[in-house]
This record gives C-alpha cells, sequence and structure tokens, in this order.
C-alpha cells in the first residue's frame, strides 16, 4: 500500500486540503461575528463566509510573507545570526493573556474606576 501524505507540494491533494482550510478559516470567522457576537452582517452566515474568505485570500496574497517573517522572528528573537533569547515570545504572550483573561472573569468583568 503507497502512503500519500496530505498537503505534499507535488500531490494533488495540496490545492483541495488550501481550498478546504481557506473555507473553514472563513466559516470560523463568519461563525464568531455571526453567532456568537450577534451581528447583524449582508447575507447572514453564508454571505459573511464569502466576505470572511475573499479577505481572508486579499491578506494570504499580499502580506503572508511579513506575517510568517513576524511570527518566526517571535518564536525565535534574533538580530542577523545573533540569538537575543531562547524565549517562544508567542508562547509567554498567549499565556499571559490567558492568564489575565481567567483573572479578570473571576473579578465578574469589572471596569476600573479611576
Amino acid at each position: 500500500m503507497l502512503f500519500t501524505p496530505l498537503a505534499a507540494p507535488s500531490e494533488p491533494w495540496t490545492i483541495l486540503v488550501d481550498i478546504l482550510f481557506f473555507f473553514l478559516a472563513s466559516a470560523a470567522c463568519a461563525y464568531y461575528f455571526y453567532y456568537y457576537k450577534r451581528r447583524d452582517l449582508l447575507g447572514k452566515f453564508w454571505g459573511s463566509t464569502l466576505v470572511a474568505g475573499i479577505g481572508a485570500l486579499i491578506v494570504f496574497a499580499t502580506l503572508q510573507t511579513y506575517i510568517r517573517d513576524i511570527i518566526m522572528w517571535l518564536m525565535s528573537p534574533k538580530i542577523g545570526s545573533t540569538q537575543l533569547s531562547n524565549v517562544n515570545l508567542v508562547a509567554i504572550f498567549l499565556g499571559g493573556f490567558i492568564a489575565l483573561y481567567i483573572m479578570n472573569r473571576i473579578n465578574h468583568n469589572k471596569e476600573r474606576r479611576d
């Protein structure tokens, strides 16, 4: 039996898997805004899925390499070939924000009174 990995660059499945990822990500964004945030969007869920898909394609086509470079730098900060730190900044910021979100929810989402 011949094993064919999905999303290998030379395989015909690559295009189908890419389309599936775009559709699922667009549908997730549309679900968040239409059902979770309960926003009134043109075309309801399917219209917002289409708009999210178009937006995803525009950003993917124009900013993909810049975003990848930023994320890679945040995962391993270095200047040139000099490693600044062995800390994954994405992980520590994510952990910090999750901890503060939980603390805020425990405090019943109260606002400051300055």
